[in-house]
C-alpha cells in the first residue's frame, strides 16, 4: 500500500552522551507531520538532560494515518521527552490510525516519556504498538493518558475503537510485560463499575527499574479511590517495575498524579525532583 506524504508519518532520535558528559540527540530524522526541532536543556536540576517536544504539522490523526517512532538512549543518557499538546484523533469513515512506536534503552540511562492526553473523537478508530526494550540497569517511565472524547462538543465514548498495546522486554528478549486495551464502546461501556465507572479519562504508567529503585516506590505509593480521582498500583515479577492506573474526571488531577509519580522517581535514581510545569501546559 502506497500513501501519500503526510499520511505515513516517520520519527527516529538517537541520544548519545557527548564529551562532557551531556545528553545529546545525536541522530535525527523525520518525516512529516511529525516534527522534532532540537533537544533543549531547560530542566535546571539535571542540566545535562535532553528535553524534547514531539509536534505534529498535520493537526489531528486522521483516517488512514500510520506513524513510526523509534527512539534509542545509549548508556548513561538522560531524556524528557513530551508532545507540544494533546493528540486528537479525528472522526473515520473508512480505515483507522495506527501508530508504532520502539524505545530502547542501554544500560544506565534514563527516560520520561510525558505525553499530553489523547482525545479520540465520535466515530474515530485508533491503534498502537509500543515496544520497550530496557536494560536491567535503566530506569524508564511511560505514560499514556486518554480522554472520552471531546466533552466541549458533547462527545463521551462516542468513539468506535481504541486500542493501545505495550511490551516491555529485555535487550535479550526475556519478557517482562505484556499490557494491552481495547475499549469499543458500542460493545462494552466503559462506564461500567468495571471499568471507569462515572470516571471520563484514564491514565496508565509503565516504571521499569532496578529492584531496589521499585521497591522504594512500591513502599511509597498507596491506592486511592475518591468520587473525582483513582489510582492503583502493581508490582511485576521480579521487582522489574510497576503499573499504574489512574482515573478521573478530566485530566489534570491525572497529570499531576503522574508528574509526581514521575518525580518521585527521579528522585530515588537521580536525587533530585522534577521541577513545576509550565504554566501554560
Amino acid at each position: 500500500m502506497t500513501l501519500a506524504r503526510g499520511k505515513y508519518g516517520v520519527l527516529e532520535m538517537g541520544f548519545e552522551q557527548d564529551s562532557l558528559g551531556r545528553t545529546v540527540l545525536r541522530h535525527l530524522h523525520r518525516e512529516v507531520p511529525l516534527i522534532v526541532q532540537q533537544a533543549l536543556y531547560f530542566d535546571e536540576s539535571l542540566p545535562t538532560m535532553a528535553c524534547v517536544y514531539i509536534l505534529s504539522s498535520g493537526g489531528p490523526n486522521l483516517d488512514g494515518d500510520r506513524f513510526e517512532v523509534e527512539v534509542e538512549l545509549g548508556k548513561e543518557t538522560m531524556a524528557h521527552i513530551s508532545t507540544g499538546a494533546a493528540t486528537v484523533i479525528a472522526s473515520m469513515e473508512h480505515d483507522c490510525a495506527r501508530q508504532r512506536q520502539s524505545i530502547t534503552l542501554d544500560e544506565g540511562a534514563y527516560l520520561e516519556w510525558l505525553p499530553r492526553p489523547m482525545i479520540p473523537c465520535a466515530h474515530s478508530r485508533y491503534g498502537s504498538t509500543t515496544e520497550l526494550i530496557v536494560a536491567p540497569s535503566a530506569t524508564l517511565i511511560f505514560s499514556e493518558v486518554v480522554a472520552c472524547g471531546r466533552l466541549h462538543s458533547g462527545e463521551c465514548f462516542d468513539y468506535d475503537d481504541f486500542s493501545p498495546s505495550t511490551l516491555v522486554c529485555r535487550p535479550s528478549g526475556e519478557v517482562v510485560v505484556r499490557d494491552a486495551l481495547r475499549l469499543i464502546p458500542s460493545h462494552h461501556s466503559p462506564t461500567h463499575w468495571a471499568l471507569l465507572g462515572e470516571h471520563t479519562h484514564f491514565g496508565s504508567v509503565v516504571i521499569i527499574s532496578p529492584a531496589k529503585v521499585t521497591a522504594q516506590l512500591y513502599a511509597e505509593l498507596h491506592p486511592e479511590v475518591t468520587e473525582e480521582f483513582s489510582l492503583s498500583v502493581a508490582r511485576l515479577a521480579e521487582d522489574a517495575g510497576l503499573i499504574v492506573r489512574l482515573t478521573g474526571l478530566g485530566s489534570e488531577r491525572i497529570l499531576r498524579a503522574i508528574r509526581s509519580l514521575c518525580s518521585l522517581l527521579r528522585f530515588h535514581t537521580k536525587g533530585v525532583t522534577l521541577p513545576r510545569e509550565f504554566p501554560w501546559r
